[in-house]
């Protein structure tokens, strides 16, 4: 028996990174995991053929959540195999890979501005009247470190993460008393296939040696916040912003 049997939960983004120590947790747990990847994503396919052969309960749900019919066509597929879902665990981002402002193009200005945020606008309106009409439901944002100080990202992506916990705040003071508990974790540095290069330099390490848990985070610690947002142990936990971030915040650089 696991914390979330008979529990749906669809995780964007949720076949790499911080999304696959998610979904491999919840799966473990004993959750109906619905796993989001951009189509073709070899990542998705070899994610879902391992999970399903040890018995898993997942989908595996293709699709671009900048895109509004990828979204609402992912969580009708969740809803036609699994009857509702219980837990949208909004994790799927794009990054720019540090580019201030003045290097910031209209492009990749208008990129993130797509998928970081409108497409957390889609998902939001989306799956919030689910929710409603079920009469509870957990919606949590994955956002960053990024969403509450400068240094984590270029101009975009920290304005976007900004957004997203905003986005969330908003939702709880709309909808909260309907059922809807919607919370965001906000990841320090974590070591993922897209961070590691970055997280391998010297000066990144330096860094990260004078915070008080002295290196990167995993993709499990992120995890672990989500088990325990999607639980009913944090029932009374409504609009925070989760930070973690092995400390890095605490002191002053």
């Amino acid at each position: 028996m696991g914390k979330f049997d008979g529990k749906t939960v669809i995780v964007t983004g949720g076949v790499s990174g911080i999304g696959e120590g998610i979904s491999r947790a919840f799966v473990a747990e004993g959750a109906n995991v619905v796993m989001n990847c951009l189509p073709g994503e070899a990542a998705g396919q070899k994610l879902y053929d391992e999970l399903r052969g040890q018995g898993a309960k997942c989908l595996l749900a293709e699709g671009d959540i900048s895109n509004k019919d990828s979204v609402e066509n992912m969580i009708g597929l969740a809803i036609k195999t699994y009857g509702r879902v219980h837990t949208f665990i909004s994790n799927a981002a794009a990054f720019d890979y540090y580019k201030p402002l003045l290097e910031t193009s209209e492009e990749m200005w208008d990129k993130l501005m797509a998928v970081n945020l409108r497409g957390n606008f889609f998902i939001s309106k989306a799956i919030v009247p689910h929710f409603i009409e079920n009469k509870g439901g957990n919606l949590i944002f994955v956002a960053s470190i990024a969403g509450l100080i400068a240094g984590h990202g270029g101009a975009a992506y920290t304005a976007t993460k900004h957004g997203v916990v905003g986005l969330c705040k908003q939702i709880t003071f709309d909808y909260g008393s309907q059922g809807v508990r919607c919370n965001t974790i906000c990841p320090g540095s974590i070591y993922t296939p897209l961070s590691g290069p970055f997280l391998d330099m010297p000066a990144a390490k330096e860094k990260l040696a004078r915070t008080p848990f002295g290196t990167h985070g995993q993709p499990r610690h992120i995890a672990a916040a989500a088990l325990f947002l999607a639980s009913d142990e944090a029932e009374f936990v409504h609009g925070t912003t989760m930070l973690v971030d092995g400390g890095n915040v605490v002191r002053k650089w």
